[in-house]
């Protein structure tokens, strides 16, 4: 009775499968059938294991006679591994109708996976008719069970999930670094490796390939990928930021996930402009994605010295305050000199560096005296490669003397007097390969007559004859305490000479007219937004540079949380809240803490009473990372932690739909009181609003830094 029943069940089933697939495109899953598809992956391992076995006990069974006796555990093998093999397939086929689920895998791993059902309803019928049945039919069924194990393996976890224990890491590319371009050796490796697993041709999910630069520009079905120069507002940063837990962070959880050198390599890719033909080289070697190129390609080569190391004790007697002498790297005999003070230095102080003249392979005199006559002192380090005269005194009459270093490649002498005709002098050299002459009398007639010399590549600078000017560099903010307390001297500079600052401190727009023009060091002594920009005539002003500063009055003498956050935020606890540091828009730097399922309690205690009439925290927004500002902060305060009474409630506004990301400062603000304990709550949101598509879920709250005034 329970085999005919389940008999008859399996010919339901094919029949379903069959009404499925006609209608397939028609297909609409409502969200209980969802939960039954997502059993697919659960129930599929039981017909796979039970038609394999089935299989062997009817080959076995062909070749011996006594095996009969188990004909009818063989059969009801058969029969239920055909009846599971058609539900697992009835799951598949709902679950294929979900988001994210499409591409060539997806083909043939359902057709395969449908073959086998057919072929396992099939054999359990007819496998006895014919002894060529059993043996045909079963070699074409476990064919077929590879086939659709190995795509589904590649839907669930991308194309490199079996190789991937035996692969090797790529750690670095060979390819020197002049010849990098940003995207094909940086990032491209990078989304091979993460990305290209689950968008590809054959498993597009969200309908986003990531194989060609075509369909990286186009995007998938949220739409863009990238707002080039703009990587906060960048679908591809916010999807890689995304809480491990959320559905649509990415990579999946359980997959490998992106390190932080791989996501700054993204974020300064999309910075720069998103450029696919960018080359390395062309970005300033300060810049953080050249860094980050520089640890990653091939370093040029090496080398070889052939030359014997100086004595210790000879390096060690020519430093001093004003000269250093160091190694060119840890194990080589090459020496590099630089030169400080300019009041110090002397032909004298060169000519005792004469001992080291074989060890000598970097020369570094910038915005040093030296004088034309100098240059006979120089040429005898025959083993000089790179030396620094800019802004130095020379005016060129003695620059051939340079001609003869056999081994000379780069010479600097921008800001010097050097005129054309002196720099003819180099033309002889059979090493030289670069000259830096910027901010030099050189005219338009003598750069032209310059680059008749082809083996010497003159870096001229600004050229007035190009219809553009050059763009400014940023100014610098250098100061790096992003905290303060009480006050604090605000020092911006400009490394180009003659270079005019305007600045605001309230976070407004730079005027190049209206705006005030930096002097010298400014002090404050309370929170701002620095924004400063420079000019210059004959140059284009520079993007705006900006730093934020907050003011804390006083330091807790000890800091407790009384609830822990998430464990993948937790920064270092209660010190991440009073430390000083705050956090950018990478909420995984550890620099922030993060709470969902618990409010954030912090106890600040002080060995002496204080006054304080603020408490503020510096908290982040994010909406489409589900990180929202507390519903409720509370400030307590009193003697001790027994004795606390409620100081302030705040309940921040909630951001709308279209609010971009933000840092942003939560102020509790009451009447001046003295307290030797404060107690602040964090309340995350309970509910994400009904536009969110996380709606009715718990918010994030994260949190960087807790400042009392």
């Amino acid at each position: 009775m329970l085999k005919r029943l389940a008999e008859n069940f399996l010919i339901a089933a094919n029949i379903f499968i069959l009404f499925l697939i006609v209608f397939y495109t028609q297909l609409h899953i409502p969200a209980w059938l969802q939960v039954i598809g997502r059993m697919h992956p659960l129930l599929l391992h039981f017909p796979i294991v039970l038609l394999i076995l089935a299989l062997v006990l009817d080959l076995l069974m062909l070749r011996n006679e006594a095996m009969r006796t188990y004909a009818s555990l063989i059969n009801t093998l058969w029969l239920t591994g055909a009846l599971t093999a058609a539900i697992t397939a009835i799951m598949g086929l709902l679950l294929s109708k979900e988001e994210g689920y499409s591409g060539g895998a997806l083909g043939w791993h359902k057709w395969s996976g449908l073959a086998i059902v057919w072929l396992a309803s099939a054999l359990y019928w007819y496998r006895y008719f014919r002894r060529g049945v059993i043996v045909t039919g079963g070699l074409v069924m476990a064919a077929g069970l590879a086939v659709a194990g190995h795509f589904g393996a590649n839907l669930t976890h991308g194309n490199d999930f079996l190789l991937a224990p035996v692969t090797p890491q790529q750690k670095g590319l060979n390819v020197p670094i002049e010849k990098a371009v940003v995207f094909d050796h940086l990032v491209k490796p990078i989304l091979e490796q993460k990305c290209n697993g689950c968008h590809n041709a054959a498993k597009a999910k969200g309908e986003l390939r990531m194989e060609t630069t075509e369909q990286l520009k186009k995007g998938g079905k949220s739409g863009a990928l990238f707002v080039a120069g703009n990587p906060d507002a960048s679908l591809m940063l916010e999807r890689i930021h995304l809480p491990l837990e959320e559905k649509k962070h990415m990579p999946p959880k359980g997959k490998t996930q992106l390190d932080n050198q791989e996501i700054a390599i993204l974020r300064y890719w999309i910075q720069h402009g998103a450029d696919f033909k960018m080359k390395v080289a062309s970005l300033p070697k300060a810049d953080s994605l050249y860094r980050l190129a520089a640890q990653m390609l091939k370093p040029p080569p090496r080398e070889n010295f052939t030359f014997a190391a100086a004595p210790e004790a000879t390096i060690s007697q020519l430093n001093n305050n004003y000269r250093v002498i160091y190694p060119l790297s840890r194990t080589s005999p090459a020496l590099v000199a630089n030169f400080y003070n300019k009041t110090q230095y002397s032909a004298k102080a060169l000519e005792e560096l004469l001992p080291l003249k074989k060890q000598l392979v970097e020369l570094h005199l910038q915005k040093m005296p030296v004088k034309d006559e100098d240059l006979a002192i120089i040429k005898q380090f025959t083993n000089l490669r790179v030396l620094n005269l800019d802004y130095s005194a020379i005016t060129g009459k003695t620059l051939g003397d340079l001609a003869t270093l056999p081994h000379l490649h780069s010479l600097a002498l921008s800001g010097t007097k050097i005129t054309a005709s002196h720099l003819q002098q180099l033309k002889n050299s059979k090493s030289l390969e670069e000259v830096f002459c910027w901010d030099t009398p050189l005219t338009q007639q003598d750069q032209q007559q310059l680059s008749l010399i082809k083996n010497i590549r003159f870096e001229k600078g600004f050229d007035p004859a190009k219809q553009s000017p050059i763009k400014l560099n940023p100014p610098i903010i250098e100061n790096d305490q992003p905290v303060f307390l009480a006050k604090q001297t605000l020092v911006i500079r400009h490394p180009v000479k003659g270079t005019e600052i305007r600045y605001t401190l309230d976070g407004s727009d730079v005027d190049s007219l209206l705006s005030p023009v930096y002097k010298g060091p400014v002090e404050v002594d309370s929170a701002l937004t620095v924004k400063a920009r420079a000019y210059k005539s004959g140059w284009y002003g520079s993007d705006v540079t900006q730093s934020r500063f907050l003011k804390t009055t006083w330091k807790p003498d000890s800091a407790v949380l009384l609830k822990p956050g998430n464990e993948k935020y937790t920064g270092e606890g209660s010190k991440t809240l009073t430390d000083r540091q705050i956090g950018g828009f990478d909420f995984g730097s550890g620099k922030w803490l993060g709470f969902k399922f618990n409010d954030m309690e912090l106890v600040l205690l002080f060995h002496e009473p204080v006054k304080v009439q603020t408490i503020t925290l510096n908290t982040l927004r994010l909406t489409k990372s589900y990180i929202f500002p507390p519903a409720r902060v509370e400030v307590w305060g009193g003697r001790d932690p027994a004795h606390l009474q409620l100081l302030k409630r705040v309940q921040p506004s909630m951001p709308g739909k279209d609010d971009p990301g933000a840092i942003q400062n939560i102020d509790c603000s009451f009447p001046e009181r003295t307290v030797s304990c404060i107690k602040v709550v964090a309340v995350p949101l309970q509910k994400l609003p009904t536009w969110h598509e996380g709606k009715g879920q718990k918010a994030w709250v994260f949190v960087d830094e807790v400042l009392i005034n």
